[in-house]
């Protein structure tokens, strides 16, 4: 740990030094990884635009969040990302790549299992410690960190199938489809599910418009846990029995692809060959990064 980094940390903890940007960032993660708008923001608030803006760009010099601009709205979402690096170096005195370690040929989508100079059983209490710590500051179990049934799930799984829900939602539909669960493996969009997709031509928009195609929009009347389709259901099975199989303890984004894949009957099989992929092609390429 370098004077440096150990600075960057006290600069963090500043900007987090003021009522309203905690206040920020509790909406921030309550909405994770979505995010929300400005003018949301400011309606929770009630504070002046100007005042807003000098918090949100403070947060923001400082990595804690995120923005983006979707036509006319910017929108601001949480970088769980630096809470990690935060809540690493508050519990174990180093970097969270110093913890976790930097395994060569492992994505990152793997690091919170493939630890490095670490025992598993290390890393994953370090898993609960911020699930713990997130949920006394801000209030919530962020999507980042947990959802019931899913322990074995990397992060980035996790946040695939909370995009999932967002995609159903979106369509005003009331259940979770092989197509939503694409969906979110594209949109969650760092890894290898994504980055496999993005290889074939396979992006958000294209899928999204092949995705309404086939089964065009909902009444709109959605619940807060949006329940799994059966085949949904079958692909998440399966993705367990694949990651089984490759030898692995955890269910990466890889795996739910592979999952859609070997379901071989839903909507997702559909969009991906409405968009011209090679579905036995597509499954090799993955097998062999994996093996």
């Amino acid at each position: 740990m370098t004077k440096e980094e150990t600075a960057r940390y006290a600069d963090i903890f500043a900007a987090l030094g003021s009522e309203p940007r905690l206040e920020i960032m509790r909406l921030l993660f309550a909405a994770y990884p979505d995010g929300m708008t400005v003018g949301e923001i400011q309606e929770k608030l009630k504070i002046p635009n100007s005042t807003l803006s000098h918090h949100l760009e403070k947060l923001r010099i400082e990595g804690l969040v995120n923005s983006r601009k979707d036509k006319q709205f910017l929108w601001y979402s949480a970088n769980a990302e630096t809470m990690e690096d935060l809540l690493t170096f508050l519990s174990t005195g180093r970097t969270r790549r110093e913890f976790f370690g930097n395994v060569s040929g492992v994505s990152s989508d793997r690091i919170p299992n493939a630890v490095n100079n670490t025992s598993i059983q290390e890393g994953f209490m370090l898993e609960r410690f911020f699930e713990s710590i997130f949920e006394k500051l801000f209030g919530f179990m962020s999507g980042r960190f947990h959802l019931r049934g899913y322990e074995r799930f990397t992060q980035k799984a996790i946040i695939a199938i909370r995009i999932a829900q967002g995609e159903s939602r979106r369509l005003g539909h009331n259940f979770v489809g092989t197509e939503q669960i694409l969906l979110g493996l594209i949109g969650e969009g760092s890894g290898i599910a994504s980055q496999f997709l993005t290889s074939v031509d396979v992006n958000l928009e294209n899928a999204q418009i092949e995705v309404e195609k086939i089964i065009g929009r909902g009444l709109g009347n959605t619940a807060v846990d949006v329940p799994f389709t059966p085949r949904a259901k079958r692909v998440l099975e399966l993705a367990v029995e694949q990651s089984q199989q490759l030898g692995v303890n955890y269910i990466g984004t890889e795996h739910l692809l592979l999952g859609i894949l070997r379901e071989g009957g839903g909507v997702a099989i559909r969009v991906l060959q409405n968009l011209g992929v090679d579905l036995i092609s597509l499954e090799q390429r993955i097998r062999r990064s994996l093996t």
